[in-house]
């Protein structure tokens, strides 16, 4: 890998319709898992890491909460809870809140380390997932106790993992040897047809089930249209290999964004099939996150390696710094307000 190892995480003229109502919808409390950050000094007072939201309407201050100084890979939030319930991953292990991050605990034990990825199960609160580099683990009592599920997995090293809009027993991840799926909650799985590893990020299509997009280690940007059966590499304006991050405009999912490794940030206007770079303004191009606002799909913005978060209100025509300078954020998500 280049870098490391890694959720649930992010568009002038005449006014629309469409666009004044974008314009006029209210700020949404914006989310960043931060791993580390560059002033660490050994034995001294320390910036802390973790997890650290921005409050509607701020430019770029942000808040800390859950656990200090924690690699935090990862975080989640249950959508029905309204933002009371949301996860940590961790170095060491799933952290939950489930009072809107008043009060944290830590709900896996030393079998569970390096969670690159949280997935709650959208329809079924005590029901939640999350990868690591030993694979698959679940829970179905709201993370009081925790199963591994890695059966019929090849290579163990899980990425990222995600449950199906409208199959909640229909499961997705991506691994060191390609992609896989589940269709009774994991407990079995089964090799997709993608013939490439280092599968980094699986997205689902936010009105089509059967359309899945993933970004590879080496190997560039992959669809399927059905199901993961067959794939296709979306080539047309794409000149690099290694992707870390895939986003949707909930609203309108013919617009997509992509980033990885020295990428910046890919726009597509048609659904996956050309991208277009976006990098005015961004100057840090290690782009690991991406989240599209759901109440204003011109609003984006991207996590970085070393960089902090950048954000865009014009859909990816202009970056700004959104604040978090000089950390290593791997994970961008957005609370509607």
């Amino acid at each position: 890998m280049k870098m490391s190892m890694i959720t649930y995480l992010l568009p002038c003229g005449l006014l629309s319709a469409f666009s004044l109502v974008h314009a006029q919808a209210q700020p949404s409390t914006v989310y960043a898992a931060v791993v580390a950050t560059k002033v660490y000094v050994v034995g001294a007072a320390n910036a802390p890491t973790g997890l650290f939201y921005q409050p509607a309407g701020a430019d770029t201050t942000w808040q800390h909460t859950g656990p200090t100084n924690i690699r935090n890979f990862a975080a989640s939030l249950y959508g029905p809870a309204g933002g009371r319930i949301m996860y940590i991953g961790a170095g060491n292990g799933v952290h939950q809140t489930t009072d809107g991050g008043s009060h944290w605990r830590i709900t896996t034990g030393w079998p569970i380390t390096e969670v690159l990825w949280v997935a709650p199960d959208p329809s079924r609160q005590e029901i939640v997932y999350c990868a690591t580099p030993y694979g698959i683990f679940k829970t179905v009592d709201g993370c009081r106790t925790w199963k591994e599920m890695n059966k019929g997995m090849g290579a163990l090293f899980t990425q990222c993992v995600i449950v199906d809009r409208w199959h909640p027993d229909t499961l997705y991840c991506g691994s060191e040897d390609g992609a896989y799926a589940s269709y009774d909650g994991g407990e079995k799985w089964q090799r997709l047809g993608l013939s490439v590893g280092g599968v980094r990020v699986i997205a689902q299509h936010p009105k089509e089930s059967n359309v899945l997009f993933v970004g590879t280690e080496e190997y560039g940007i992959y669809v399927s249209r059905n199901g993961g059966k067959w794939w296709t590499r979306c080539e047309s304006g794409i000149d690099h290999t290694t992707f870390y991050a895939i986003a949707f405009d909930p609203s309108r999912p013919e617009i997509m964004y992509a980033g990885g490794y020295t990428t910046g940030v890919y726009k597509s206007v048609d659904g996956g099939k050309t991208w277009a770079r976006r990098n005015d303004g961004l100057p840090n191009l290690n782009v690991h996150g991406i989240a599209v606002d759901p109440a204003n799909g011109e609003r984006i913005y991207v996590a970085t390696i070393w960089g902090g978060v950048y954000q865009s209100e014009n859909g990816g025509g202009l970056w700004h710094s959104a604040g978090l300078a000089g950390s290593e954020v791997w994970n961008v998500f957005i609370q509607p307000n």
